[in-house]
């Protein structure tokens, strides 16, 4: 049997227990006497799972778990109190998890992975951990993958980081953890706590990232392979299977959730929102050159916690620089590296501490520093940021989406093509509209105050005109609409394999293309057919600029007792204010939900779109969409006509 076929055939025994365990459990077996078993499938000495409390050596006991894996020695066989020492794994086991449960469950690891231990000696931390790996373990959940992961984070905040449950599994869903993110690089390699005291004296530079993975039926291979990883590191040397063939076809697609970083006292903190890869932009960094002019390299600092990182690149030694920082600094540095790339190790300094150690490199070496030429514009693009629905959803919301479906670098650059005028015309209609809005109301309070009319004899002067602007204004408006409406999203549309261009044509024509599109795409069909009740109105009015020197007609003024009321000019058989209003809505409407509709079919298999209520909506970044598993229990978001008002939806 070749290697390949070895690795494939224990991930499918794995697969297949995984399976067995779950209708078993289903059919009312129990999973807290059945999951044992299925792990000692895959254990050899001197591992073993079975039921137990831990006891460490202090004399603290735990509450029974269904399931330990420890060493199988002679003093704890037949046991059921299992020595800490010898615990590598405790799982906590349900066969259906909800909000109430998970705490009781996260508790109930967090107190068994406080118990104290013989600390693993100083020469091997590193190569050999004693730290017992916490699972929570359930066959269903009565919760979304999402909605428990959350719930993780929170009580996360509570609870110091290394007793933190390192896994949560549903079986019948998927698993949650923690994965590995180097500065400016992608997610890694999944995250194993590291020993007890190994942090001591230095800090990585790394992300740990919330990870959820659509295991599905591999669900119990990503949880053996983990617990595998982890036995490695308990007792290194023992005869195990090799984890990473356990993985044989199971999917690699993650969800993200909201990171941590080490401070300098080893504990895992939150990553501060300010530094979220979406609003945080790094300094800019200092290039190097020799006394020739050759660039040797760059410096550039990252703010860290309670701390800072440098970061390098090119030919120069980072540990060789780093001793222009000072003794105190160099008391916890130590050096990464990552291909071309060189980070130092967590370091007690700030901007200021990297800004002196720049001047001692300059002033103490023939080293030529220059800082980098900017090469960014920043321009003012709105009076509103993040917290605005529109910016948020249109600016930040699909832009995540994008993300995640658009996989190839040609096809995320011609969506971003696309999507840049859909965008930038959405906020010049929006601002026009603003503006004729504004416009006719500021005119209409000075005519009801009378600072508009003059009398004289029996006429009435009126001394402001605004009929020029707002046609003006109007056409503008019209001409930036239908454009984003016939072009801009239709051609989002069609590259992403959704063709609409019946919407735009005459009715016979619509009602074919609809029918056809009905077979294949129902809900987009039901969805279109509501468009065309307001996009054709529009049409028509833009087309009427083509045959007409005005689409609009002229303001009209009724008197009364303190002056005149101002009648606002109506475009079809709407005032022109609130023409404007409900068309610059439906755009943007239609624009987000057209959009979501089609990148949904190009996310993994395994992952799809839901909406996120109106109350729960994040008030600093309030964006509608979030990305799921498939089957993980939150609803998945189909295209559905609303006409509730952009901001309310």
């Amino acid at each position: 049997m070749s290697e390949m076929d070895s690795a494939s055939d224990i991930s499918n025994r794995v697969r297949e227990e995984g399976k067995a365990l779950l209708s078993s459990t289903r059919a009312g077996a129990s999973a807290e006497r059945n999951l044992p078993s299925a792990i000692n499938a895959f254990l050899r000495p001197p591992f073993v799972s079975g039921p137990g409390t831990v006891v460490d050596l202090d004399g603290r006991k735990s509450e029974q778990f269904a399931a330990l894996v420890y060493l199988n020695t002679q003093t704890q066989s037949g046991g059921s109190e299992i020595p800490a020492d010898a615990v590598a794994c405790a799982i906590d086991v349900s066969e259906t998890i909800d909000l109430e449960g998970l705490r009781k469950s996260y508790s109930r690891v967090a107190h068994a992975k406080s118990f104290k231990k013989t600390p693993t000696p100083v020469g091997k931390l590193g190569v050999q951990t004693n730290v017992t790996l916490g699972i929570i373990f359930a066959i269903d959940s009565a919760l979304s993958m999402e909605a428990l992961g959350e719930e993780i984070d929170s009580l996360n905040r509570k609870t110091p980081s290394a007793h933190w449950p390192d896994m949560m599994v549903v079986l019948s869903k998927g698993t949650f953890h923690y994965a590995v993110q180097f500065p400016g690089e992608n997610v890694s390699g999944d995250y194993l706590p590291p020993a007890e005291g190994a942090l001591a004296n230095f800090t990585p530079p790394i992300y740990i990232i919330p990870v959820v993975r659509p295991t599905h039926e591999f669900t119990l291979n990503k949880m053996v392979a983990f617990l595998l990883a982890h036995l490695q590191l308990f007792s290194p040397g023992a005869d195990l299977p090799k984890w990473i063939d356990i993985l044989q076809g199971s999917p690699r697609e993650v969800l993200t959730l909201a990171g941590y970083q080490y401070n300098l006292a080893g504990e895992l903190v939150a990553v501060p929102k300010e530094f979220y890869n979406d609003r945080y932009l790094p300094p800019p960094p200092v290039l190097i050159h020799s006394p020739e002019g050759q660039l040797l390299g760059t410096l550039q600092f990252l703010p860290w916690q309670d701390g800072g990182v440098v970061l390098a690149t090119g030919k120069l030694p980072l540990d060789g620089l780093l001793v222009f920082l000072g003794k105190e600094a160099l008391q916890r540095a130590g050096i990464v590296r990552r291909a071309e790339r060189q980070l130092s190790y967590v370091l007690p300094i700030n901007s200021a501490n990297f800004g002196e150690m720049l001047n001692r490199l300059q002033r103490q070496s023939n080293l030529v520093l220059r800082k980098d030429e900017a090469k960014f514009i920043f321009q003012k693009l709105a009076d509103e940021g993040s917290t605005s629905p529109f910016m948020a959803r249109m600016g930040i919301g699909i832009a995540y989406l994008r993300d995640y479906a658009l996989r190839d670098a040609q096809k995320k650059h011609d969506f971003d093509r696309s999507y840049e005028f859909v965008f930038m015309t959405l906020m010049n209609i929006r601002k026009t509209a603003q503006e004729i809005v504004q416009l006719i109301a500021d005119h209409s309070s000075k005519a009801a105050r009378g600072e508009l009319v003059r009398r004289s004899g029996g006429a009435l002067y009126i001394e402001e005109n605004i009929d020029k602007e707002l046609r003006r204004q109007t056409e503008g408006f019209l001409n930036g609409a239908v454009r984003v409406l016939k072009q801009g999203i239709q051609e989002i549309a069609n590259s992403l394999g959704i063709k609409i261009g019946f919407l735009f044509k005459k009715l016979t024509t619509f009602e074919s293309g609809l029918a056809v599109l009905r077979t294949s795409d129902p809900y987009l069909a039901d969805y279109l057919q509501h468009v065309r009740e307001w996009s054709e109105r529009l049409v028509e009015c833009r087309n009427a600029l083509e045959h007409s020197a005005s689409v609009l007609p002229k303001v009209q003024y009724l008197p009364d007792i303190a002056g005149v009321r101002v009648k606002e000019p109506e475009l079809s058989g709407q005032p022109l204010s609130r023409f404007v209003e409900f068309m610059t809505d439906r755009l943007c409407s239609f624009a987000e939900d057209l959009i979501a509709h089609c990148l949904a079919p190009q996310l993994p298999d395994s992952m799809a779109i839901t909406e996120v209520p109106l109350p729960e909506r994040d008030p600093e970044r309030p964006e509608r969409f979030r990305l799921i598993l498939k089957a993980g229990g939150s609803a998945v978001w189909v295209i559905k006509y609303h006409d509730n008002p952009f901001e309310n939806t």
